[in-house]
């Protein structure tokens, strides 16, 4: 085949792809025009004879002439100019396949650098796929939305970022334990009343039955317990008002002297506390005024409260003992804790946990 092919490049904001004037044929519905100027983009057909308009769509085939063979291509072409005597046209490929781009990339290159053209190397050409690729990365910066450059950069620094999250947590994991261990005393307790009382024995007894559990609403004269003395004689214990039942203060088959307290009351009217059991080592760090977190053990309600009182009593001291209206063990103290809102009197003597907040600012 000629190697003698004359080149022109196009400028910038033209087509961009190497224009050549070589022998190539264009057939439209049946008819052969001469061609020249053809690339990889397009194609400038002469002699064109029938009504055209700029847009239009025709559907032409390629047929280039090699030594022993010819080769036709099937392209779609859309016009872009017209010359004033409407006989020459160029349009632009579209629609382009991948085999259709590689055999004209192939046939252009062959031009270019004199290669003997084959119908060999035309079948090796249309068997392999060297069509482009695009990448994700080939996407200009300026092109991608603030989106698609946040996932590009979370999925480049993926591995950084789970490494920053996992120290994150672990930061947070330890000033959580550090906070709590420094500045969180926890403690255990039951609600109580301020304004309640104590109901004693009347004599050396046992008790052999209780007919009320914390909680429970009663009225006068109500029973509430039931002990045996010693000569075997019965005597019941009964409520000495309209009140709700606080704690039971005497063991079941327990002997008790005589004054020993068997259970505490407490109006139903009465102001609701809570007092908290806290070992003497803790209770150093407990000042009056610290907010304390309570839960109630028979559900999920939390309530929020202030200390408002220390109680440090003696080991043995028995008054100190029944003011809390607690068993308060040795070498421990008592928290009284003030609600922050109004507790039903129902709650009286329910258990509860409790945790005093000791970080203090502005000190």
């Amino acid at each position: 085949m000629s190697t003698a092919a004359t080149i022109s490049h196009e400028a910038a904001s033209q087509r961009q792809h190497t224009r050549m004037k070589v022998a190539a044929e264009a057939i439209i519905d049946g008819k052969v025009y001469p061609t020249f100027d053809w690339s990889v983009g397009g194609v400038c057909i002469k002699d064109y004879d029938e009504s055209i308009a700029v847009g239009d769509i025709l559907l032409p085939q390629i047929r280039f002439n090699f030594d022993g063979f010819d080769m036709t291509i099937d392209v779609e072409l859309a016009v872009r100019h017209i010359s004033a005597d409407g006989k020459t046209i160029g349009g632009a490929f579209s629609q382009m396949s991948w085999q259709q781009l590689s055999l004209l990339h192939y046939v252009r290159d062959a031009y270019l650098s004199g290669e003997v053209v084959d119908a060999g190397d035309m079948l090796h050409v249309i068997q392999r796929d060297n069509s482009a690729r695009v990448r994700s990365s080939s996407v200009p910066e300026e092109e991608k939305t603030p989106r698609r450059a946040l996932f590009d950069a979370l999925s480049k620094n993926f591995g950084l970022l789970l490494f920053v999250v996992a120290a994150a947590t672990l930061c947070a994991y330890v000033a959580v334990n550090l906070y709590t261990r420094t500045f969180v005393v926890a403690a255990e307790g039951a609600v109580t009343s301020p304004s309640g009382t104590v109901l004693r024995s009347p004599s050396s007894a046992t008790v052999t039955s209780f007919a009320v559990k914390p909680g429970d609403k009663v009225e006068p004269n109500q029973i509430l317990a039931s002990m045996e003395r010693i000569d075997g004689s019965i005597l019941n214990v009964v409520s000495n008002c309209r009140c709700v039942v606080g704690e039971r203060l005497a063991q079941l088959g327990t002997p008790l002297s005589r004054a020993a307290p068997i259970i505490s009351l407490a109006p139903l009217r009465g102001k609701v506390e809570s007092t908290l059991v806290v070992r003497l080592k803790d209770l150093r760090k407990v000042s009056v005024g610290d907010r304390v977190a309570i839960n109630f053990f028979n559900d999920d309600t939390e309530a929020m409260g202030r200390v408002k009182s220390i109680l440090l009593p003696g080991l043995t001291d028995p008054e100190t003992l029944e003011r809390t209206g607690l068993r308060v063990p040795d070498l421990a103290g008592s928290v009284v804790v003030a609600f922050d809102t109004p507790i039903n009197a129902a709650r009286i003597g329910q258990p509860v946990s409790g945790r005093v907040r000791t970080l203090r600012f502005g000190l």
